[in-house]
């Protein structure tokens, strides 16, 4: 897939999607509960495929937090409404006190890393011999930056190395 310099263009449609299914929700007068699992099931979950294969803008995921967070305290109306906690605290799980909303731009992270590590200890497949026989020539490439000419793929696969050495 080639993908051009304007990453906010070409993921756009994400961000779009999010929106619609927010704004469709906005009309009813849903219970906390109700707005907690919408979210998580729905909302999270639209982008999730294509966070698997590539790295989303920072800026496209803190945009989709902050729609997500005014669907959480709006109550169906236009006027903006107090946020009472950081969406930073809402997204840790249930048992520290948050509601287990994921954080998009960690968990695109977790997502390319899984990804890496399949590559990494399943050398048979076919992405796996593709991606390392194409960017990989020695092992020793290993620790460079990715080349400039590379695909967005794999410069996103490579930005995972140290949450995956860790």
């Amino acid at each position: 897939m080639l993908i051009g310099r304007s990453k906010q263009q070409v993921f756009g449609y994400i961000k779009a999607k999010v929106q619609d299914k927010l704004q469709g929700w906005k009309r009813h007068l849903l219970s906390p509960p109700r707005k907690a699992v919408l979210i998580k099931s729905v909302a999270m979950a639209l982008p999730t495929y294509t966070m698997s294969c590539f790295k989303l803008p920072k800026v496209l995921c803190k945009d989709i937090g902050k729609m997500v967070a005014k669907f959480w305290w709006g109550n169906g109306e236009s006027k903006r409404r107090m946020h009472w906690t950081s969406w930073e605290k809402m997204s840790h799980v249930k048992g520290r006190g948050g509601l287990g909303v994921r954080d998009i731009e960690k968990f695109n992270d977790a997502l390319l890393a899984k990804q890496l590590w399949r590559m990494l200890t399943q050398p048979n497949l076919l992405v796996s011999r593709v991606m390392r026989s194409k960017y990989l020539g020695r092992a020793q490439d290993w620790d460079k930056d990715p080349p400039k000419a590379s695909s967005w793929i794999w410069k996103s696969l490579m930005g995972t190395r140290k949450l995956l050495n860790k």
